[in-house]
């Protein structure tokens, strides 16, 4: 999402003026406005919000990174299990097919691979 700021004025004909803002983020960051507004009335405050705002950072980068390292590990089993279905399914279809059954051995090697393809291709083509 980022970071998204609206700021809307309206002037009456007499010349009163009203501003109404809007501030969006997908991180703790707080703008400068706001934090100088808290500080009007409770100085004390900003110290804490500061403080409270590095917190979360910090918190949000190490989920960042816990996550990052969940989603490559599962990647790299994904790939090594990947590999065994298909080694399995090479030494089955040629133990098919060297023991009397040429059609049934090439059939189950095709089949799995064919299958460990098209899993391949389909989870690329859904990011």
């Amino acid at each position: 999402m980022g970071n998204k700021s609206t700021t809307v004025k309206v002037r009456h004909r007499d010349g009163d003026e009203l501003t109404a803002q809007q501030h969006e983020t997908d991180s703790p960051v707080i703008p400068v406005a706001h934090l100088e507004r808290l500080h009007q009335f409770r100085p004390d405050a900003v110290d804490w919000v500061l403080k409270q705002t590095e917190e979360e950072a910090i918190y949000r980068r190490d989920e960042t990174k816990r996550l990052n390292s969940f989603s490559f590990t599962e990647k790299l089993v994904g790939q090594f299990c990947a590999a065994g279905i298909g080694i399995v399914a090479i030494i089955g279809g040629s133990y098919v097919a060297l023991n009397g059954q040429p059609v049934a051995g090439t059939t189950i090697a095709t089949a799995a691979l064919g299958g460990l393809a098209v899993a391949f291709l389909v989870g690329r083509t859904k990011k």
